[in-house]
């Protein structure tokens, strides 16, 4: 679920905050940390990238029929990962093909443990809580 999280800045970022405050008229801009604070925090920020769950975009990709992810030479370690939260939640088979839940999953349009979620939800009222029927 997307949430607004206060973080903290790099130093990159910081500077390009500030040039911000002279941007349409004069301005000043005030840093609400210490040296020693801004002396500790990464020089550039981390790409968005690299920080976010592709499970979605795998899932997605799944269902139109793109099986072979692997072969791409991009964020291999971030889409292992993806591909591992799929198997987990059942989504994906041991070959790495999409099951009938993960089909359902896809349907949904929303991060896939949000998706499960709702299908269990509807299948544990019909089934008496027997969430392994998907299988």
């Amino acid at each position: 679920m997307d949430s607004l999280v206060v973080m903290p800045i790099s130093q990159a970022q910081a500077w390009q905050h500030s040039g911000c405050a002279g941007h349409t008229g004069p301005g000043k801009c005030y840093h609400l940390y210490t040296v020693a604070y801004r002396n500790k925090v990464l020089p550039t920020s981390i790409p968005d990238i690299q920080q976010t769950n592709l499970a979605y975009t795998i899932l997605m990709l799944k269902a139109m029929g793109i099986n072979d992810l692997l072969s791409f030479d991009f964020m291999v370690q971030t889409m292992i990962t993806a591909l591992e939260s799929l198997y987990a939640l059942l989504a994906l088979d041991d070959e790495g093909l999409l099951t009938r839940l993960g089909c359902k999953m896809a349907d949904f349009l929303m991060e896939p443990p949000l998706a499960k979620m709702l299908i269990a939800s509807s299948t544990a009222r019909l089934n008496g809580w027997s969430i392994t029927s998907w299988c």
